[in-house]
């Protein structure tokens, strides 16, 4: 699989960071070849996950490096996740209870399950006291516009 691009961000573990940081990827994925689809998984990616772990990764207020990977390829997008926050599998991450989030009139308990449905692949270790999340997003063609794939089938 041929690497097009690869671009690598470090910023501390807070929402205004993230702000940035998700404003320069979607920047980055502009001058690139691929599909609307496959920006927006990818920005939705960033954004779900990072705030994810600044939300609820650290139980102290000092400040905290979280990096991310995006590597555009052929045909597929990887999108690798490190940060030293508390160890956190979101691949073992139960699914969400819908009608309770619903009721509960409450932002937010979706967006593990968002990247879930968005990725091809999600990968998780725990290695030297960090987490590596590593995701892989297909790049679609112009033509499929269906924003968020609909849930996999099992065989």
């Amino acid at each position: 699989m041929q690497k097009i691009a690869e671009k690598h961000w470090e910023f501390p573990n807070r929402m205004e960071a993230l702000s940035n940081v998700a404003k320069e990827v979607f920047d980055w994925m502009a001058s690139l070849p691929l599909s609307s689809r496959a920006k927006y998984s990818v920005g939705l990616a960033v954004e779900e996950m990072a705030s994810n772990i600044i939300k609820y990764g650290y139980d102290d207020d000092r400040e905290h490096l979280i990096r991310v990977r995006i590597v555009a390829k052929s045909s597929q997008l990887e999108v690798v996740f490190e940060d030293d926050g508390h160890p956190f599998d979101p691949t073992a991450a139960p699914p969400p209870d819908i009608e309770n989030i619903v009721n509960s009139h409450k932002a937010g308990g979706l967006g593990i399950q968002l990247v879930r449905r968005i990725s091809e692949q999600m990968a998780y270790t725990r290695k030297g006291g960090l987490n590596h999340l590593a995701l892989r997003i297909r790049r679609y063609e112009p033509h499929e516009t269906q924003l968020i794939p609909p849930p996999h089938k099992a065989p």
